[in-house]
C-alpha cells in the first residue's frame, strides 16, 4: 500500500525552475522587520545604556522576464535606527541606509529551493555630513542553502570598493564576512545566530544570537528576542563594543530561508 506521503509526491507534478521562478513574489519583505527595545548587559540600567533598535527591508525582482540561466534582477534596501525612547526628547542616535542592486540565481530540487546565489553592489551609509559622516560601498556574494526542514545555512562575504576615508579601519571592526546558521526546530519556534570576524589579531567581529516564537499560527507576527555582541552593530560608532539584549516583535521573510 502506498503511504499518504508517497501517494502526495507521486501526484505532484515536477515544476520547472522558471514555473517556480514565477511562483516566488515580486515584492516581498527582506530579511527580519522588527522592533525591539532593551539594555546593555554590562553596566547599570539607564537612560545612557538602554534604547530601541527596529529594522525594516524589503526587496523587489525588478523584472519578470529571466535573464540566461534564469538568473535575476533584483534591488533591495535595509534601513536600521539605533532610537534613544528613554531620553527626555526621544532622539533618534543612528540610522544606517543600505539599499542594493544585484542579479540572482535560484536552484530548485523536488519542487523546492535547493540553494541560491546573490550577487550585488551594496551602499551603506548614515545620511550625515561633516565629520559624523559614514558610508562605504561594497561588492557582496551570499550563498543560502536549506538543510532539511529545520535548518538553515547562509554565507555571505563582501569587499569594499571606492572612497572609505569616512571610516578608513571600518573593515577592522566589520570583517569581510558573515555566517548565519538557522534552527527551526518546530513552525513556531526559530534559533538563529549570525557571526562575523575581522582578520586582525584581536578579538574584533560581532555575534547576534535571537530567539523567534510565533504566538498564534495563522499570523506571520513573531515575539522577538535579540542578543548583540561586540562591534560594527551600527555605522557612528562601529568601534565601540556593545553587548546588547533587547526585546520586541518581528515579521519574518520565510520563503526559501528563515531571515
Amino acid at each position: 500500500m502506498v503511504s499518504a506521503q508517497q501517494d502526495s509526491l507521486v501526484r505532484s507534478p515536477k515544476l520547472t525552475d522558471r514555473e517556480l521562478l514565477a511562483k516566488i513574489p515580486m515584492f516581498s519583505i527582506y530579511g527580519d522587520n522588527y522592533f525591539i527595545t532593551g539594555t546593555d548587559l554590562r553596566g547599570p540600567v539607564t537612560s545612557d545604556t538602554s534604547d530601541a533598535k527596529f529594522q525594516l527591508g524589503f526587496k523587489q525582482m525588478l523584472t519578470d522576464v529571466l535573464l540566461p540561466y534564469d538568473a535575476f534582477l533584483f534591488f533591495t534596501y535595509r534601513q536600521k535606527s539605533f532610537w534613544d525612547i528613554y531620553k527626555d526628547s526621544f532622539p533618534f542616535r543612528e540610522t544606517n541606509y543600505n539599499p542594493g542592486l544585484g542579479i540572482a540565481k535560484l536552484w530548485f530540487k523536488d519542487n523546492k529551493l535547493d540553494y541560491g546565489l546573490w550577487f550585488q553592489f551594496e551602499h551603506e551609509s548614515n545620511g550625515r555630513d561633516s565629520i559624523s559622516s559614514r558610508s562605504w560601498n561594497f561588492l557582496s556574494l551570499r550563498y543560502s542553502k536549506p538543510m532539511g526542514d529545520r535548518w538553515q545555512f547562509m554565507a555571505k562575504g563582501w569587499v569594499p570598493i571606492g572612497d572609505i576615508s569616512s571610516n578608513p579601519d571600518i573593515m577592522d571592526y566589520k570583517g569581510y564576512f558573515q555566517v548565519h546558521l538557522a534552527y527551526r526546530p518546530t513552525k513556531n519556534l526559530i534559533f538563529e545566530g549570525d557571526f562575523s570576524k575581522s582578520f586582525t589579531a584581536d578579538w574584533r567581529g560581532n555575534v547576534q544570537l535571537s530567539l523567534s516564537w510565533k504566538p498564534f499560527k495563522k499570523s506571520n507576527q513573531f515575539l522577538y528576542l535579540q542578543y548583540y555582541v561586540g562591534q560594527a552593530e551600527n555605522l557612528i560608532e562601529y568601534q565601540d563594543s556593545v553587548s546588547k539584549l533587547r526585546i520586541g516583535v518581528a515579521f519574518k521573510e520565510l520563503f526559501g530561508n528563515f531571515r
